[in-house]
């Protein structure tokens, strides 16, 4: 039976009605507006459903519950979001071990970015502010250390690329006709 469902029926007069919430919606608002409810008694009928609903619940078996919250799309949505949150550490524990040593993959960020969004849209969902606060601002986070990334191999590309114009401008200068200077020795003055 649902929460609206049960309001119906509480409300004296007013038929609940088994064909959803929209219909049941629809008869509480009209009951609302027809008999001037105030907002105390509409408050204590609320509380009346949820006192209700929480024994219907309390009388579901584990395995009721956890197959009716595992078989709600959000929550499977919400399991994935966890599981690609979770497999950043997966990542770079796997590259830490390769190193042999601390070591954080961009593949890390890319995940954080992902299970953090999806998370943060969960929270959303939920309507959980401490949940969108801090999922939110980690999603700023991990797409910041991806810029600073990106920048840095750009900097390196453009540190690479110079070397070797310098290179190939030494060679044309003239550079091809002496021989190569001894690594070994001293430079000279």
């Amino acid at each position: 039976m649902s929460a609206g469902v049960l309001v119906v029926a509480a409300l004296p007069g007013v038929a609940a009605t088994p064909d959803g919430a929209d219909a049941d919606y629809q008869l509480i608002l009209k009951r609302l507006e027809r008999e001037n409810i105030s907002e105390e008694e509409v408050a204590k009928l609320i509380e009346i459903t949820e006192r209700v609903k929480a024994r219907a619940k309390a009388r579901l078996t584990l395995a009721q519950r956890i197959e009716r919250a595992i078989l709600k799309p959000w929550v499977i949505f919400g399991f994935l979001a966890q599981f690609a949150f979770m497999m950043r550490f997966v990542v770079q524990l796997i590259a830490s071990e390769r190193k042999k040593r601390s070591y954080v993959p961009v593949a890390f960020w890319y995940l954080s970015l992902t299970g953090g969004t999806m998370l943060f849209i969960y929270a959303l969902r939920l309507r959980d502010p401490v949940f969108v606060l801090g999922q939110g601002l980690g999603c700023f986070i991990y797409v910041r250390n991806l810029i600073l990334i990106y920048r840095r191999k750009a900097a390196h590309h453009e540190l690479r690329e110079l070397r070797r114009e310098r290179a190939v401008q030494n060679e044309l200068e003239g550079g091809s006709d002496e021989p190569a200077p001894d690594p070994a020795a001293p430079a000279q003055p």
